[in-house]
C-alpha cells in the first residue's frame, strides 16, 4: 500500500483499544524509514479483508508501533471509549487495571487538545470517559489514595487536567453528591483549563514564576475556556462556570471578575481546591512535589482566604488516613 511522508500528521495509538473482532472506522499505519526519512505505510484499511490482519495482530501480539492519521483522532477516541465499555463490564479485570486504562485514554484526549491543536470536537469524548471512571470508582468505593496511585506525578497541562477531574470526581463520590452532579463536577474538573489552549505555549511551560505582564496574559484562560465550552453547545452551564470561575477566591481578589463567597459556583469552589492540591503535589522542572500532608498545611494556613473553608475541611476529612 502507499507510503505517506507527513510526519506531523500521524499519531501513535494503543492497539489494546482496537476491537477484537475488527471493524475499525479508520486506517492503521506503521512507520518505516527510507533514506533517512520516516514514512507511514498503511497496514490495514477499513475493508473487511484488512480487518482480518488487525484481528491476527491482536491475537498474536506485537512490539510494532501503529499510527492513525490525525483526521481520524475523533473516531479513534470514540472507538477507544467503546472498547473501555467492554473492559468495564468484565468482572475478571481488577478495578486498578480498569482505572489505569481509563486514565490513559483521558490523558490521550487532553494531550491531543493541548499539545497538537486538535479540534475542540475531541473534547466531546471526555464526557463518556469520565462517566466510566465515575462508575468504576463508585463500585470500588476507592478513596483519594486510589486516585493518587494512578495519577501522573509530573506536571503537564493535560495530566493536570485529568488529575483535577479525578479528584473532583472522588470528592463528589465520597461526599455522596447526586450522580449527575458528580459527573458534571468531574467533567468540569477535567475541562477546567481548556482555555490554556489559547495562551502562548511557552508561557504555559515557563520554568518559575510569571512576570506581572505574563500573568495578565495567563489570566485570559478562564474566560477563553468558558467561551470554548459554551460555544460547543454540549456541556452543562455548571461545567462552563468551572472553567470561568476556578481562579476566583473565596474572600475576594481572584479573577476574572473578583467574585466572593457563594457568588462563586459550588463546583468551581471545589475545583479550585483540587486544582491547587494537584499543582502542589506534582513535580515540575523547577520544584519538587510536596507531600499530601504538607500541601494541605499550606492550603489551610497560608492560602486560607482562597478556599471555601467548609469545603476545604471536608476535603481534608475525606482524605483521612490517606495523608
Amino acid at each position: 500500500m502507499g507510503a505517506v511522508t507527513e510526519e506531523g500528521k500521524f499519531r501513535e495509538i494503543n492497539i489494546e483499544f482496537l476491537a477484537k473482532g475488527g471493524g475499525e472506522a479508520f486506517d492503521i499505519f506503521y512507520k518505516t524509514e527510507s533514506f533517512g526519512t520516516d514514512k507511514f505505510v498503511k497496514f490495514a484499511s477499513t475493508e473487511p479483508r484488512h480487518q482480518e490482519k488487525v484481528k491476527r495482530l491482536l491475537e498474536e501480539g506485537t512490539d510494532q508501533d501503529f499510527y492513525i492519521h490525525e483526521e481520524d483522532l475523533f473516531k479513534y477516541y470514540s472507538h477507544a471509549t467503546r472498547s473501555l465499555r467492554a473492559v468495564m463490564s468484565n468482572p475478571n479485570i481488577p478495578v486498578k487495571v480498569k482505572t489505569e486504562k481509563i486514565y490513559e485514554v483521558s490523558k490521550g484526549v487532553m494531550k491531543e487538545f493541548f499539545d497538537n491543536n486538535t479540534s475542540e470536537k475531541i473534547l466531546e469524548t471526555s464526557e463518556e470517559v469520565m462517566e466510566m471512571m465515575e462508575e468504576c470508582m463508585s463500585t470500588a468505593e476507592a478513596g483519594f489514595h486510589g486516585i493518587t496511585e494512578i495519577t501522573s506525578k509530573d506536571y503537564y497541562t493535560y495530566t493536570h487536567s485529568v488529575n483535577v477531574g479525578l479528584y473532583c470526581m472522588t470528592f463528589g463520590v465520597k461526599s455522596k453528591m447526586p450522580k449527575n452532579d458528580t459527573r458534571e463536577l468531574s467533567l468540569g474538573g477535567m475541562l477546567h483549563d481548556v482555555g490554556k489552549a489559547k495562551v502562548d505555549y511557552a508561557l504555559i511551560n515557563k520554568d518559575g514564576k510569571l512576570t506581572d505582564e505574563e500573568f495578565e496574559k495567563m489570566k485570559i484562560h478562564t474566560t477563553e475556556g468558558a467561551k470554548t465550552l459554551s460555544g460547543m453547545h454540549c456541556f452543562a452551564s455548571n461545567v462552563v462556570r468551572m472553567a470561568s470561575e476556578h481562579h476566583e477566591k473565596f474572600k475576594g481578589g481572584g479573577y476574572p471578575i473578583g467574585k466572593i463567597g457563594n457568588e462563586i459556583h459550588l463546583f468551581a469552589r471545589i475545583c479550585k481546591i483540587m486544582d491547587v492540591y494537584d499543582a502542589l503535589t506534582t513535580r515540575r522542572s523547577y520544584k519538587k512535589a510536596l507531600s499530601a500532608f504538607d500541601t494541605l498545611i499550606i492550603m489551610k494556613k497560608q492560602m486560607a482566604n482562597d478556599f471555601d473553608p467548609e469545603l476545604l475541611q471536608n476535603f481534608i476529612r475525606l482524605m483521612g488516613p490517606d495523608l
